[in-house]
């Protein structure tokens, strides 16, 4: 066959050979998804199989001897031409076209695949052309072309046929190579190939390696060339040959030497992750936190490391200078969590990554890598693994995907549906972000299981990378169905603009795409604040959450406009949490349907807004809660407009402690109708006068199902007998046995309307009666006789009582005395008209004494209002019936002055014999620091309280209680009342405040020790209180071990509309859930008393219907 044929069959099979070529295909070999799969299969450093390698051209011959002859064919034209003294101006190599294609990647160390000359440089001294061969082992740079035929003769013989591709496997040393080359890179060293991006006129090609006389080196050169063309296919016969050299030396990634110290670095910045992978790249850029002057030669004399951990991403340059023992490479972290871009050339080796943090600069990284497959691989897993509730198409964003086929990963059950993984990956990704303190709630919730976020240890408030860590790892989250920031402070998120430099997607459709945004709305929430955009992507992304807790969460914010002029489309005058509600209300784009405000101002744009968007959705909200938000008269009129066109679902109302007030009559005519309510607080909301009752909780013609409640408030409205008689029929029906908490405080209730609510509740049911500042005495005294016969709740409120008469009173503390259903009792100011008689004493002390069904009981004074001595003495010697008290677990005895009495012995008496108290408060009652030392002395006696809460106001007046007398002395002394402390005075009396305070300090430091001790005891960890009673406790350092009691709801049998209890999780690191004790010796331990009681699971799948 002559040369024209065979260059005609190449020419006719290569269309053939890839006819399966697509530019799109390309690019998909480049995508995130494809690469996955190529990793399945083998990397770009794993050797390929057989059927996997690339077809080439073969010549069919005869069977039989195959003949030297027979490898070349017949010298054309053109090819004979080619003389070793010539010159030629082209840039095309001076060899037959078909000799370029024709290379042989054999291991013949004298084979050459590729070779040409470079464009010459402008310079005189260099006017002839340098040249380049490519070898299976090295890439050699010539002087002239006669240089290189002196050690290639080959380069100008022509071959008879294609040679196939295959792997190298001759391992030829360095030693081997020409020694009269100006440049000879070996193929296993190479650590990128990739186009010159300089502003030169000709086309580029710049190759690194890794030095071979210096490990933590890389060696860089630069080939020039004159047609884009040649340098392309240049650089694709590199990059085969570097793949194939490699594959057949197994040359390692990394350096066993710069491996090792790399792992040394991380665990020195205390990381503990075994699993790291490390890639050698080259920066193409500078970039923050690189070593040397970034405008010139600032990568000479280093080398580069990508280093993959479990949460980050680093660089690590080792420079010449770091060679010397012990030093260590310089390292920029960025967290994996933080990549916001990936930028990839489809036709080279370069790739940029852009990470960036919350309200900052985004830092990029222009990288280049033969290795930038693995590395972009391993971004897309470490990615998925690390947000694996969140939805492919958020990857699209950053990853550039045009290929859908991976499907969207199924999170694990036990990482909360991978909240727990994507919140540590935040945290470890923010810069100086500390852990936050979390939960999680199966019991006592409406929605289980409950998220919540706790308040902060050991700082005031969370920052705003904390708050944003948290909210995106909730994100497209399908674990939890409510959630709690109830009590965290978002001042730290709240008015913060972040769409200048934002690169993150904004959040538009749901994880499943059930629910999304029009263009408008998503244009809408691009301009808005960053809480408006975190709430919408919580709620709007996952479909499970019904119900949202956000109490407080601005409770010190003004109602206003963000920082940032005409930034964010939240008007002025509205509160930043309200927006957000309202856009996916009205838009129906959430299944939230049950939010609590309470405690963040709202102004009369947020009410206006609700009352549009509940008025033209009807019947959507099942619990709406917005006590305490500052809500002036027409703004508590909008809601409750709105709130009317939701009465048939709704289920929990709650305006109550709101500066505004609204006629009776407009909350008659938008209760009239409702159907369903759990919950009704209407605590200082209602004002005026009613003609007939205010709400009606039964339907005698059966139009409707009784309500069922279970908390009801109407606090501060002087009751209509309609009303009160509707009440007390309700406490006669069935219906209302779920009732557990009923507060009419300040509502005019005399002694006989007390009287019929007695009655009517009867003895022992379990609920909170709250008669607070009523003029009880006033009437029939009768309320007091039933307490004495038992027919009284087990939780009763009887705060702010003035009694006129010390006879009422005594006889209110006989009552007490032989009562055995009250459990829980609230007298907070209320006592006698006057000084506490011996008789009245007498009668504490016999309540102490014979009352064995109390458990908790607060009998403290109310300051401001009575006077602080009113119970002072007088208790203070009534505390000894309490010795032999042993069913009383939490006494507080505030605001009395005990103080006054100077001699304590009693109380301390108490504290030391009595074996039945677990918690005891004594707050803010005037003790001196002697008085409080010989306290501290008593409870070294003690071994079962477990909180004894210390104020900071009583040591302040301890210390201005002895500047007081100190100064009285000083002026006693002095001659002249008028004159000023001398200077030696005020030394001496600077001494002994000073004094005071180390001495009250290190006495508070003996009470914690002590109460530490108690807590570890196995003895006292068995304690188990109702959770209203340590709801009611105020005292924030509590033992995590301590458990609430099961109640009666807990032990109840399950219906069947609820689901099967789940097994419980473990907790996370993050997690406070309290861990279980261990078992005390000779008894039971709470593991197993609470694997004995039957859990209460208040999560049930409920149908939602269309209501009306």
């Amino acid at each position: 066959m002559d040369s024209s044929n065979a260059a005609q069959q190449v020419q006719t099979e290569k269309p053939q050979r890839r006819a399966s070529f697509s530019p799109m295909k390309a690019i998909r070999s480049l995508s995130i998804s494809s690469q996955i799969s190529q990793l399945s299969t083998g990397s770009d450093t794993d050797p390929p199989s057989a059927g996997a390698q690339r077809r080439t051209l073969r010549k069919g011959a005869a069977p039989g001897p195959l003949k030297k002859e027979a490898l070349f064919r017949k010298d054309s034209k053109s090819s004979t031409e080619c003389s070793a003294g010539r010159d030629s101006t082209s840039t095309q190599p001076t060899t037959p076209s078909i000799i370029s294609r024709s290379a042989s990647f054999h291991g013949d160390a004298g084979a050459v695949i590729k070779s040409g000359p470079l464009q010459p440089e402008p310079s005189i001294l260099k006017s002839k052309k340098e040249y380049l061969i490519l070898t299976p082992f090295a890439l050699h740079k010539f002087k002239n072309r006669a240089a290189a035929e002196q050690q290639f003769p080959s380069i100008c013989t022509p071959e008879l046929s294609l040679s196939p591709v295959s792997p190298i496997e001759s391992h030829t040393s360095l030693d081997d190579f020409p020694s009269n080359t100006e440049l000879t890179l070996p193929l296993e060293r190479v650590v990128s190939a990739f186009k010159d991006e300089g502003i030169k006129p000709s086309f580029g090609l710049e190759i690194w390696w890794r030095s071979s006389t210096a490990t933590n080196v890389f060696a860089s050169t630069g080939f020039d060339f004159r047609l884009p063309d040649e340098r392309d296919d240049w650089l694709k016969k590199i990059r085969l040959a570097v793949k194939l050299r490699t594959q057949a030396v197994s040359e390692e990634r990394t350096p066993s030497e710069i491996e090792l110290r790399l792992k040394l670095s991380q665990n020195a910045g205390h990381e503990t992750d075994n699993q790291v992978d490390i890639y050698p790249v080259v920066p193409r850029r500078p970039y923050a936190g690189s070593v040397g002057d970034p405008k010139k030669n600032w990568r000479e004399q280093s080398s580069f490391y990508l280093m993959f951990t479990k949460y980050s991403l680093n660089l690590a340059q080792f420079s010449a200078s770091s060679n010397r023992k012990g030093a260590n490479p310089s390292f920029v972290q960025f967290g994996l969590i933080t990549l916001s871009r990936v930028r990839v050339n489809a036709n080279d080796e370069r790739f940029d990554l852009v990470f960036r943090l919350p309200l900052d600069q985004p830092q990029k990284l222009q990288l280049s890598s033969r290795y930038y497959r693995n590395i972009l691989s391993k971004l897309f897993q470490a990615d998925t693994y690390l947000k694996p509730a969140w939805p492919l198409w958020t990857r699209q964003e950053v990853f550039y995907m045009d290929d859908c086929a991976q499907q969207t990963p199924l999170p694990n059950g036990e990482d909360y549906g991978g909240f727990k993984t994507t919140l540590e990956a935040f945290i470890a990704g923010y810069p100086h972000c500390r852990p936050v303190e979390w939960t999680v709630k199966w019991k006592d919730v409406r929605h289980a299981p409950q998220f919540c976020l706790l308040k902060p240890k050991g700082q005031l408030h969370y920052s705003a990378h904390q708050l944003l860590a948290v909210l995106r790892a909730l994100r497209f989250n399908e674990f939890f169905r409510s959630i709690s920031f109830r009590g965290v402070d978002f001042s730290s998120l709240a008015k913060k603009i972040d769409n200048a430099q934002r690169l993150e997607p904004t959040i538009w459709l749901s994880r499943t795409g059930k629910h999304c945004l029009t263009r408008s709305e998503a244009d809408m929430v691009e301009a808005s604040s960053m809480l408006f955009q975190e709430l919408v992507s919580l709620l709007l992304g996952s479909e499970s959450i019904k119900s949202i807790d956000l109490t407080n969460v601005l409770w010190g914010m003004p109602v206003g406009p963000p920082q940032q002029n005409n930034a964010a489309s939240a008007p002025i005058g509205s509160c930043e949490i309200i927006p957000p509600l309202a856009l996916l209300w009205g838009s129906s784009q959430t299944r939230c349907n049950s939010v609590v405000l309470s405690g963040n101002a709202i102004g009369d744009i947020d009410a206006a807004e609700l009352r549009r968007v509940m008025q033209s959705r009807p019947n959507f909200l099942r619990t709406f809660e917005v006590s305490r938000c500052n809500l002036d008269d027409a703004s508590i009129v909008y809601l409750w407009e709105g709130l009317r066109e939701q009465r048939f679902s709704l289920e929990e109302i709650d305006t109550s402690y709101n500066s505004g007030r609204i006629e009776a009559s407009r909350i008659a005519y938008a209760l009239s109708e409702c159907r369903g309510l759990r919950r009704l607080n209407l605590a200082y909301t209602i004002r005026g006068e009613l003609d007939g009752p205010l709400f009606r909780p039964w339907s005698s013609a059966g139009l409707f199902e009784s309500w069922r409640l279970e908390d009801l408030d109407l606090s501060g409205w002087k009751l209509n007998f309609e009303t009160l008689y509707g009440i007390m029929q309700y406490l006669e029906l069935e219906e209302s046995s779920q009732l557990r908490r009923l507060s009419l405080n300040r509502c005019g209730l005399n002694g006989d309307l007390a009287t019929g609510l007695f009655c009517r509740i009867g003895t022992g049911r379990d609920i909170h009666l709250f008669l607070n500042d009523n003029p009880l005495e006033t009437g029939s005294t009768d309320w007091i006789d039933l307490i004495h016969g038992n027919e009284a709740p087990t939780n009763l409120h009887l705060d702010m009582i003035q009694f006129q008469q010390e006879s009422k009173f005594n006889r209110l503390l006989t009552a007490l005395s032989h009562n055995t259903t009250i459990e829980f009792l609230s007298m907070v100011g209320t006592g006698p008209p006057g000084q506490v008689s011996s008789k009245t004493a007498d009668l504490f002390s016999n309540f102490f004494k014979m009352n064995d069904t109390l458990k908790f009981l607060d009998l403290s004074g109310y300051s401001g209002k009575l006077e602080d001595s009113q119970l002072g003495w007088g208790l203070s010697g009534a505390l000894g019936g309490l010795k032999d008290n042993t069913s009383l677990r939490q006494l507080r005895l505030r605001n009395h002055d005990m103080g006054s009495a100077e001699d304590v012995s009693e109380l301390c008496r108490i504290i030391m014999v009595n074996t039945g108290l677990a918690m005891f408060d004594i707050q803010h009652n005037n003790f001196d620091h002697h008085q409080f030392g010989r306290l501290v002395q008593a409870m070294t006696h003690n071994h079962q309280l477990i909180s004894f809460p210390i104020s900071e106001a009583d040591r302040e007046y301890a210390i201005n209680k002895e500047k007081r007398l100190l100064l009285k002395t000083q002026k006693r002394s002095s001659l002249r009342s008028q004159d000023k402390l001398s200077k030696s005075a005020e030394s001496r009396l600077d001494g002994v405040l000073t004094w005071l305070y180390s001495h009250w300090e290190s006495e508070a430091e003996k009470m914690k020790e002590i109460l530490r001790r108690n807590r570890d005891d196995p003895a006292n960890q068995v304690l188990e209180l109702e959770g209203e009673y340590l709801e009611a406790w105020d005292d924030d350092d509590l033992p995590s071990w301590l458990a609430p009691k099961p109640t009666r709801q807990d032990k109840r049998p399950r219906r069947a509309s609820e689901p099967e209890p789940m097994a419980p999780l473990e907790d996370g690191p993050f997690s406070p859930v309290s861990s279980t004790p261990t078992p005390m010796a000779g008894g039971e331990g709470l593991s197993a008393r609470r694997a004995s009681y039957t859990p209460r699971w208040a999560h049930v799948i409920e149908e939602e219907a269309a209501v009306g």
